[in-house]
């Protein structure tokens, strides 16, 4: 699990971008000025385990009073994984979490009997922290509880190219276009290679891409010579689709009270099999569990 909230105990220490509101605090709408995302890469074959085990810690994490809120999403497309993101104010903010997840020992206890079984279900993980960049980012005040899915580029940018002249372009043609969508631009800032930023844009069904392209905003790209402008500025974009889960989350107030049935779902009862009648014929393939 890791989460950024974990993580930090055990560190101790498109090209467009959507919001990511904040994590840690009800009273605030927007994405948190400090970005805290734990990626793990899930081995294949152990994704429904894995799940089980990061629900189990977070409820353990819960049942130890821990306070902050997380966000966990999962792969739907691209390399199986699964990132915990948490919002801070600063990176003062994310230190004094680290110092309490080891002062405290409810906190510490959970996480020295979850962290060893973590090998068993990744092949590996990665802690980096982002800062938000407001000035590039677009439209980026949501509730994100009102959402299910994040699609998430990861870009490149090209050492030494000028990345806010590159945004403010394409803000602009969004804005001429009135184009209907939520921008949060984070800047890597350590755990990642440099001059690499991170998109999330919030999703709430599938079948938002099943909508024709915005011709306006086709036509604006064009205005701007967009694609000239990606072969000067940009190296490279990882285009992902990844779900929310909300039993491996730490929702916040305001985020369970946008979408309560999606945030607290109920557990699923598993069902019980029926006795056989005394004297019926059961199937071979069935006995066992009829045994049991």
């Amino acid at each position: 699990m890791r989460k950024s909230v974990l993580c930090t105990s055990m560190v101790a220490m498109c090209l467009t971008l959507v919001s990511v509101p904040a994590f840690t605090q009800d009273n605030q709408m927007g994405p948190p000025k400090v970005l805290s995302i734990y990626r793990e890469e899930v081995k294949p074959g152990k994704d429904i385990a894995h799940t089980q085990h990061e629900i189990a810690w977070s409820q353990a994490l819960k049942k130890a009073n821990y306070q902050n809120s997380m966000l966990a999403i999962t792969s739907v497309t691209g390399p199986s994984e699964a990132w915990y993101l948490t919002g801070y104010d600063s990176f003062a903010g994310f230190e004094k979490n680290s110092e309490m997840m080891e002062s405290n020992a409810a906190l510490h206890a959970v996480n020295s009997s979850f962290v060893p079984r973590e090998s068993d279900y990744l092949n590996e993980g990665r802690q980096l922290t982002a800062r938000y960049r407001p000035e590039l980012s677009y439209k980026a005040n949501i509730n994100v509880g009102e959402y299910k899915y994040f699609a998430v580029n990861i870009i490149r940018f090209r050492l030494g190219e000028d990345v806010d002249a590159y945004y403010k372009a394409i803000n602009e043609a969004r804005e001429k276009s009135g184009l209907d969508t939520h921008i949060a631009v984070y800047a890597v800032n350590s755990g990642g290679p440099v001059s690499t930023f991170i998109s999330m844009s919030p999703i709430k069904s599938m079948a938002e891409w099943d909508t024709p392209p915005n011709a306006a905003y086709q036509q604006a790209l064009k205005d701007i010579n967009w694609n000239q402008m990606v072969a000067k500025y940009i190296a490279s974009v990882d285009s992902r689709l990844f779900a929310f889960s909300p039993q491996m989350s730490m929702p916040s107030k305001a985020m369970i009270a946008a979408n309560p049935g999606y945030w607290n779902p109920k557990p699923v009862m598993a069902k019980k099999t029926a006795p056989a009648a005394e004297g019926a014929t059961v199937p071979a393939a069935k006995k066992d569990a009829v045994k049991k």
